[in-house]
């Protein structure tokens, strides 16, 4: 599935390439490609290349099989964030520079930080057993919080540039989420509350928010955007707005961006759906809700 170089302990930038897709973008937007397959995968790539490409991969054979891969930047000003990328690296990320870090699975709980620059805040949360998450922070004042509730959950967050703000929360079992932002002041949330959920956000440029809301079960979501001022709300099972908080009582909120609206959008279980968005050049919006089981969607837009 993967072409990787790795050791027991380290990560390094590898190419990888996406399964086959039932819900996709056409052959017009090529080599560009949002896919989406119900309990198998979720992509969003700019341009078949591995950089600004978002991968939730579900081998649908149970226990930890949650694969979130977060690529974003350009050749030589990158971050990756990977979970489930191998035994090895159940949670890892590295950026350019040659930082980074990784952390193999393990029968309790494990995380690594890793802070490059100044003024960068981090701060990991795990009860229960088999937690592992990895942060990565390279430049100033950037701001990541992890917080992992019940058992095997994976989290990697991995930042380059300066002011980003992420934020991963995962309540259940066995959730991945993978999360790289590569510029300045750019926002990402992935809040998981339930069990199998995976979720993948990748963002390159300056201003951008990607937020992304996972209740109940087997849901894949992948967002990519590159440019600025870019807005994109994936909710699967939260309606239009919902929240979730840390174990510490610390609360993230989502919403569908402003200028967007549903009548009838409510929170609820939801399973079995997958969605992909490709968001490209300056303050596109977009939301993608889905309430009930088995649901598929993609989305594209570029100025």
């Amino acid at each position: 599935m993967k072409k990787l170089l790795l050791t027991s302990t380290a990560m390094v930038f590898a190419a990888g390439m996406a399964t086959a897709q039932a819900t996709s973008t056409g052959a017009g937007l090529a080599p560009a490609n949002a896919s989406a397959e119900s309990n198998t995968a979720a992509t969003a790539n700019q341009d078949g290349g591995p950089r600004n490409n978002s991968q939730a991969l579900d081998s649908a054979g149970g226990g930890n099989d949650e694969q979130a891969d977060a690529w974003a930047g350009a050749a030589g000003n990158e971050a990756r964030a990977v979970v489930n990328l191998s035994a090895a690296i159940t949670a890892g990320g590295a950026t350019s520079g040659g930082i980074q870090g990784t952390v193999a699975q393990q029968q309790s709980n494990a995380n690594l930080q890793f802070q490059v620059g100044n003024n960068n805040q981090a701060v990991n949360m795990q009860s229960g057993v088999r937690q592992e998450s990895a942060t990565i922070q390279n430049g100033e004042a950037n701001t990541a919080i992890i917080s992992q509730t019940d058992a095997g959950n994976e989290a990697a967050i991995a930042q380059l540039g300066d002011n980003n703000a992420n934020a991963i929360f995962q309540d259940g079992d066995d959730n991945g989420a993978a999360a790289a932002q590569v510029g300045n002041d750019n926002s990402s949330v992935i809040l998981q509350d339930g069990n199998h959920n995976i979720a993948a956000n990748s963002q390159f440029g300056n201003n951008n928010s990607a937020v992304t809301f996972q209740n109940n079960g087997d849901n894949t979501a992948a967002q990519v955007q590159v440019g600025d001022d870019n807005l994109s709300f994936i909710s699967q099972g939260g309606g239009a707005s919902n929240s979730l908080s840390a174990i510490d009582g610390t609360m993230r909120n989502v919403a569908i961006p402003a200028g967007l609206a549903t009548i009838g959008a409510v929170a609820g279980a939801a399973s079995l759906n997958s969605a992909a968005s490709i968001q490209l050049g300056t303050a596109n919006k977009s939301a993608i809700i889905q309430q009930g089981n088995g649901n598929q969607a993609v989305n594209y837009q570029s100025n």
